[in-house]
C-alpha cells in the first residue's frame, strides 16, 4: 500500500530525472481586471505651422504636407492660406452672406476678399494687408496671426524660415446634463435620456451614481452624472426621481422582458426543480483531464499531484495557501523520453492570487471561454522545465489561492507535476524530490470527461430543465499517487457543450444555481457571459443567459434557431445549477 506522504516509484524502476531546463515563458495573464478611472488629461499644445521661402511644402503640427505653389508674397507681405490655419487649430470653416467665416469655440473670425477690415468675436480689426484669393484660396496677411488668434511668427534669415504658433483656446468645462421621468412605477423601465456634451470636444468619459434601469421600490431616488472631458475638466448634476407604489413588473417579470444576458433576478426556487427534464442524447470524450485540487489548501512544502498526460490534455488546477508563511505553487513538466516532445498550450484561464475563491474560481473559467492565441513550445529529451513561471513570482498570503483551466496537446507523453512551495524556492531544484501532501478532497486523472449533450426535441413550448455539474460518481478516474480510485464530484475541468438544435421565437433561457453560491461563466453562441454580471447567485435566484429574438422577415422561411452553450463548473462555486428554459408566449 502507498502511504498519502510516500512518493510511489516509477513502474519501470527508473530513478526520477533530475535535471534543469530553462523556465519556459508563457504569456498568461493573472493579475485582475482594474476598476475603470477617468480618462487622464490630454495636454492642449499650440498649433505650428512652419516653411521656408520658395519651398512647395509646409509643416502643420509636425506634418510635412505639400503645397501647389510656394507662400506668396504680395507687395513684400507673406499671405497665409486659412486652410492652414484652420487645420493647424482645428477650425471650422463655411461661407455665408457676411463673410468667410474660421471658428473654433472660444474664437471666431469673419474675413471679406479684398478687405482689411475684419472682424474677432464681433470685435472690428483692422489688418495690416486686405484679405486676397489667391488661386481660389482665401489669404491673410500673416501679421493676421495676432490680430485674429492669440499668436506669434519669428522669421530665421539664414533659413528663409517662417514659424507661426498660435496658442490653443482655454478649454471648456463638459456640461453634465440628463433628463428623466417625474415618477415611474415600481418595475417599470426608466427612460432615461442623455444630453451631456463638451463644447469644445469630446466626452471622455460619464458615470453614473445610482443610476439603475428600474426600480422594485417604491421612494425618491438620487441620480448623479459625472462628466469628464480630455483635458481633466469634469461637471455633475443631480435629479430625483419618484417610484410609487403602483407595481407594474416583478423583478421576474422585468428581466424575463428586457434583461440582457447576465442580469439577476429573484425566482421560485421550488418552481424551478418541477420543470420537467428535456430529453437528451449524451456522449462522453474529449480530453483526459488532471485535476489538482486536494489538498485544496495546502500548509507547507510539498507534492500536489502529478501525473503523465500524453495527447490532449486540460489542467485543472485550484488551492490556497493554509499558512501564515507566504508560499506558491509551481507546474513543472517533465519529458522523460529519449525524443523532444511537442507541447500545444491552447485555452487557457489562470486568475489569482486572491482569497476570495469565487472570484478567482469564476475569473479562471471566463478566461478560458474567451479563449487565447496558441502557444507551441518544445521540450527537449531528459529535461524538465516551469509550464506557467508567472506563479514563481507569486507568493501567496495566508487563505489566497489561484485557479487554473489550461488546455494542453502533446505528440508525446509528458509528466505535469504541481507543487506547493516556499516563496524562495526554485521549483527545478525540488520537483522530484518532494513529499506528498496528505490528500484532502478530490484530485486524479480523468478520461472522457467532456460531455456533448444534444436536445433534438422542439423547446419553447413547455418549461423545461437541464441539470448540469452533478455531484455524483458521473466522471471516475485514478489518484496518480496512490492508484486509487476518484471520483470528479461537480466535473470541475470538464466542459459541457449544450446544443438546443429546435428553439422556439421568444424562448428565454436562465440559469438557476440549486446548492448554493455561484459565480461563473458560460458561453452562450460564441458570447462569454458573466453570470451573474454583478455579485453571485444563490437558489433563490435567476440569471438570464439567452432570449431568442425572431430575425426581420418570414419566419416560417427560416430553419429552426438552434443554441449552442458551453458550460464548465467553476472552482469554489456550488454545484448542481439548472439551465431552464421557458416559453417566451408568458412575457409577451
Amino acid at each position: 500500500m502507498i502511504k498519502d506522504n510516500q512518493r510511489p516509484t516509477k513502474p519501470n524502476g527508473q530513478k526520477p530525472i533530475i535535471s534543469k531546463a530553462i523556465a519556459l515563458s508563457i504569456a498568461i495573464s493573472i493579475a485582475t481586471a482594474g476598476a475603470g478611472h477617468p480618462a487622464e488629461a490630454a495636454e492642449r499644445k499650440p498649433a505650428q505651422i512652419v516653411f521656408v521661402h520658395g519651398e512647395k511644402q509646409v509643416s502643420v503640427n509636425g506634418t510635412v504636407k505639400p503645397t501647389a505653389a510656394p507662400m506668396p508674397v504680395v507687395k513684400g507681405v507673406t499671405m497665409i492660406p486659412i486652410r492652414l490655419i484652420a487645420s493647424a487649430i482645428g477650425a471650422k470653416v463655411y461661407n455665408d452672406k457676411s463673410g468667410t467665416h474660421i471658428d473654433t469655440y472660444a474664437n471666431k473670425v469673419t474675413l471679406n476678399v479684398n478687405m482689411r477690415g475684419t472682424k474677432r468675436n464681433n470685435s472690428y480689426k483692422l489688418m495690416a494687408a486686405p484679405a486676397l484669393s489667391i488661386n481660389g484660396t482665401l489669404h491673410v496677411p500673416i501679421s493676421a496671426v495676432s490680430l485674429l488668434w492669440t499668436g506669434s511668427y519669428t522669421f530665421d534669415k539664414n533659413k528663409a524660415q517662417l514659424s507661426i504658433v498660435i496658442q490653443p483656446d482655454p478649454n471648456v468645462p463638459p456640461v453634465a446634463d440628463f433628463q428623466l421621468p417625474i415618477e415611474v412605477k415600481r418595475g417599470e423601465r426608466v427612460l432615461l435620456q442623455d444630453l451631456s456634451y463638451d463644447p469644445d470636444g469630446k466626452l471622455a468619459k460619464v458615470e453614473w451614481i445610482d443610476r439603475k434601469e428600474v426600480y422594485f421600490e417604491a421612494g425618491t431616488y438620487t441620480i448623479t452624472q459625472k462628466v469628464y472631458d480630455n483635458d481633466g475638466a469634469s461637471s455633475h448634476v443631480t435629479r430625483q426621481l419618484k417610484v410609487t407604489d403602483e407595481v407594474m413588473y416583478t423583478p421576474f417579470e422585468y428581466y424575463m422582458r428586457f434583461g440582457t444576458p447576465g442580469a439577476m433576478f429573484d425566482v421560485d426556487t421550488r418552481l424551478m426543480n418541477t420543470y420537467e427534464e428535456a430529453v437528451v442524447t449524451e456522449t462522453r470524450g474529449g480530453r483526459t483531464l488532471y485535476m489538482s485540487n486536494a489538498p485544496e489548501r495546502f500548509f507547507d512544502e510539498g507534492l500536489l499531484y502529478e501525473d503523465e498526460l500524453d495527447g490532449a490534455g486540460r489542467l485543472f488546477i485550484h488551492h490556497r495557501n493554509g499558512s501564515s508563511e507566504r508560499l506558491k505553487l509551481a507546474v513543472v513538466v517533465t519529458n522523460e523520453q529519449s525524443e523532444a516532445v511537442q507541447l500545444t498550450i491552447g485555452n487557457r484561464g489562470l486568475a489569482g492570487p486572491s482569497h476570495n475563491a469565487l472570484q478567482f474560481g469564476f475569473a479562471a473559467v471566463k478566461r478560458y471561454l474567451t479563449g487565447a492565441a496558441p502557444r507551441v513550445l518544445t521540450i527537449e529529451p531528459n529535461t524538465s522545465a516551469i509550464l506557467l513561471p508567472e506563479l514563481d513570482k507569486i507568493a501567496l498570503n495566508q487563505n489566497n489561492g489561484i485557479s487554473g483551466l489550461i488546455d494542453v496537446d502533446s505528440d508525446g507523453p509528458l509528466t505535469y507535476t504541481t507543487m506547493a512551495l516556499k516563496e524562495s524556492t526554485d521549483p527545478l531544484d525540488v520537483v522530484h524530490n518532494l513529499p506528498s501532501l496528505e490528500k484532502v478532497g478530490n484530485r486524479g486523472t480523468f478520461a472522457n470527461t467532456d460531455l456533448s449533450l444534444v436536445v433534438g426535441e422542439p423547446l419553447g413550448i413547455t418549461a423545461k430543465k437541464l441539470r448540469l455539474g452533478h455531484r455524483g460518481t458521473s466522471i471516475t478516474g485514478v489518484d496518480a499517487l496512490t492508484g486509487q480510485a476518484t471520483v470528479d464530484g461537480g466535473e470541475y475541468g470538464a466542459v459541457n457543450t449544450i446544443k438546443l438544435t429546435d428553439v422556439a421565437y421568444g424562448t428565454r433561457i436562465l440559469f438557476n444555481p440549486r446548492a448554493g453560491n455561484f459565480l461563473g461563466a458560460i458561453e452562450v453562441n460564441g458570447e462569454v457571459i458573466s453570470v451573474p454580471a454583478g455579485g453571485f447567485a444563490d437558489p433563490s435566484k435567476g440569471v438570464l443567459l439567452h432570449i431568442q429574438h425572431q430575425p426581420e422577415g418570414d419566419a416560417a422561411l427560416l430553419p429552426p434557431p438552434e443554441v449552442t452553450i458551453r458550460f464548465t463548473s467553476p472552482g469554489a462555486s456550488s454545484l448542481p445549477v439548472l439551465l431552464v428554459i421557458l416559453p417566451g408566449s408568458a412575457f409577451e
